[in-house]
Order: C-alpha cells, then sequence, then structure tokens
C-alpha cells in the first residue's frame, strides 16, 4: 500500500524519574535523562491522491502550537509536551515513596507527574494516546499518529505502535 508519512520529533525534555521495581539495577534510584520523542503521522484517508491535505501536507506542524495562538490558534499538543515532560518528576502511581514525592511538589521542590506505568514504553504510549486523542478532534480528524518513539538516550528506545 503506498502512502505518505511526517515525523516530528519533540526533544530535550529534562525529567527525573525513578523505576522503584528494578530493585536489580540503579534505575531503581531518582535519575534523569533528557526524553525526545519521534512521532509518526499518517493519513486515515486510504486512497493515496487524497492524503493530503489544501497544502500537500499530511498534519500541519505548525498547528502543534497553543490554543491561544494569535493569530492562528493551534491544538495545544506542544504546550501538553512541555507540561508533561520538560522538569518534571515522572513516579509511577504504585511507588511506595509517592508520599513524599507529592510533598516534595505541594513544596515546590518539584513539577510531579504520577505515571499509570513507569518507562520508556508506557510514556511513548502515552504520547501515542494523546496525539491521537486530539487530532481526531481536530482537522476533521484527517490524520493520525500510528508509531510513537521514546528515546531515554541516543543508544535506548522504545516504540509503542497501533
Amino acid at each position: 500500500m503506498s502512502r505518505y508519512i511526517s515525523t516530528k520529533l519533540f526533544d530535550n525534555y529534562s525529567v527525573a524519574l525513578r523505576q522503584w521495581k528494578a530493585s536489580h539495577s540503579h534505575c531503581e534510584l531518582l535519575h534523569g535523562y533528557s526524553l525526545e520523542f519521534k512521532v509518526w503521522f499518517e493519513s486515515n484517508e486510504p486512497d493515496v491522491n487524497k492524503q493530503l491535505d489544501d497544502m500537500n501536507w499530511i498534519v500541519d506542524y505548525g498547528g502543534f502550537k497553543s490554543t491561544d495562538a494569535t493569530p492562528t490558534p493551534g491544538n495545544g499538543l506542544k504546550d501538553w509536551m512541555n507540561d508533561m515532560w520538560d522538569h518534571t518528576m515522572l513516579i509511577e502511581k504504585d511507588d511506595p515513596y509517592l508520599d513524599l514525592f507529592q510533598t516534595m511538589a505541594m513544596e515546590g521542590i518539584c513539577k510531579l507527574k504520577v505515571m499509570d506505568a513507569m518507562g520508556a514504553e508506557s510514556c511513548a504510549k502515552l504520547v501515542f494516546d494523546k496525539f491521537n486523542d486530539v487530532l481526531s478532534k481536530t482537522d476533521a480528524g484527517r490524520c493520525r499518529v500510528f508509531r510513537v518513539e521514546c528515546f531515554e538516550n541516543k543508544n535506548n528506545s522504545s516504540i509503542y505502535e497501533g
């Protein structure tokens, strides 16, 4: 099947995290990464001759800007990415020290994001789900994300596809 594919890299997200269940490794300790996310887009249109919009794009990269942007508001996905991943502490919801991390957040020591599951795999799925939710409600739902790759560093990444 012929198709057009577009990608967008969202990078330089400084996060602190810990995988408390990894008692066999140093990953159980609080540590940091500069996360990157590569997002793949495709049209929902099966006919390759109808996959591109009036500007001959799968997705408008400028459309990710803030919903408050002027003169043309975006869909807010860039704001969500910044809020979720920029200088945040990612802690799993069942971490035995969750109360401590929540206290630190209340004291203004960290920007806490409590995750259902911890790992690059679950981070990739979270971005996949969020982007597809927003894209299904904007631009007449004409495109979707079919793959997200989350890079912990240049050597390690995880992919979620749907």
